[in-house]
């Protein structure tokens, strides 16, 4: 195999190809990138076969060919190239990849191509389009709330509902629930639901941020898989098994306590606060909303108390309540240019909301902590 091709095209192609790569694979070979060069392009692939990754960019190909190179050090090798032109060529008798810019040549060992999972394309029910601005939002606003627990892998994941033009993310780890809504650009009959990994989603928010191209994502689903299409880049992944909880008595019917908050001051005051608040147990933050505005405390044994003040507007029965509060710092972060946080409550221990007053597509519930 020989082809030549930009840096700059490859550089990229390798970072969104190596979210693929495990971080403990099942086997050997999938710490390895696949390189096939054939008809003009160069297609890289990478799975750790629950996500699959292929980028295909244009390249000057003079030996058709495939190559499976070690993923991690050639990402790192044509990232700290300064040639603007690669040429990547193998030397089969030897089982090196020769890869060479300007006056800078490495030769790497390869495994076999053939032990290689390529990464398959899947029969899919359904397609639609959606903005890169709005899948962007939806990743980002979701994600977050995800369990880490392996045991519960239903909670590792975002469940996403299309019913028509209307794309609902929602997603918990018992503790937390947040709901976000968006459109897309093409009507998908009935419901249709879906639970994709976190860490998939993350993965195409990684690429989308990458990218200066708005032409669209294509995501395709079947009962099993989905995959999205990012100009030259396709991810796809296997569905999480499993039914997704009910959520939509979660959300409180109404609220006896509202407090507007301003967003900075808040996520200032929690700075400091958290700084007694992360050595107890659940990271708790005691909230006193009355006619006086806002308090916030922390009481560690082992450290100390701390007592901070935020103006808040408060409206209803005052209300002394506690929260992990790493949970609202996560909700804050995504404000984007929403300037202040709407909260309602009722007791102190029952589920308290939040909301950006600005964006009724955006839904946060927190269960309180028992203190």
């Amino acid at each position: 195999m020989k082809c030549i091709c930009s840096q700059k095209d490859l550089k990229e192609a390798l970072i969104a190809a190596s979210k693929a790569l495990p971080t403990k694979p099942q086997t050997p070979i999938l710490n390895n990138i696949y390189f096939c060069a054939t008809q003009n392009t160069l297609e890289i692939q990478a799975t750790d076969f629950s996500t699959g990754i292929i980028a295909k960019i244009p390249a000057e190909v003079e030996i058709e060919g495939e190559v499976v190179i070690p993923g991690k050090k050639i990402t790192e090798i044509i990232g700290k190239m300064f040639g603007a032109i690669i040429t990547l060529s193998t030397e089969e008798e030897e089982n090196l990849a020769v890869i060479k810019s300007g006056t800078t040549t490495f030769s790497l060992y390869t495994s076999d191509s053939e032990e290689f999972p390529k990464v398959a394309t899947q029969e899919y029910n359904h397609s639609f389009y959606i903005k890169n601005e709005y899948l962007k939002q939806l990743i980002a606003r979701s994600t977050f709330a995800t369990a880490n627990d392996t045991t519960r892998p239903i909670f590792q994941g975002c469940s996403i509902t299309i019913n028509g033009s209307d794309i609902t993310f929602v997603a918990t780890n018992t503790h937390r629930l947040i709901l976000a809504k968006s459109t897309i650009e093409d009507e998908i009959p009935g419901e249709n639901k879906l639970i994709v990994h976190a860490t998939a989603l993350n993965d195409v928010l990684s690429i989308l941020n990458a990218t200066k191209d708005e032409r669209g994502v294509k995501v395709d689903f079947s009962d099993k898989h989905i995959a999205f299409t990012i100009n030259n880049i396709f991810l796809t992944c296997r569905l999480i098994d499993g039914e997704f909880p009910p959520h939509d008595k979660v959300f409180p019917a109404s609220c006896a306590t509202f407090a507007s908050v301003p967003i900075s001051k808040f996520l200032s005051e929690m700075s400091l606060v958290e700084t007694v608040s992360r050595e107890t147990e659940y990271n708790t933050v005691r909230l006193k909303f009355n006619d006086e505005g806002l308090a916030l405390a922390a009481d560690s044994y082992g450290t100390g108390k701390v007592l901070g003040n935020v103006n808040a507007e408060v409206t209803g029965p005052n209300i002394d309540i506690a929260f992990n509060l790493r949970y609202i710092q996560d909700f804050l972060k995504i404000a984007e240019d929403s300037e202040e946080v709407r909260i309602g409550m009722n007791e102190p221990l029952s589920p308290a909301e939040f909301r950006f007053p600005d964006k009724e597509d955006i839904i946060y519930v927190i269960t309180p902590v028992r203190v």
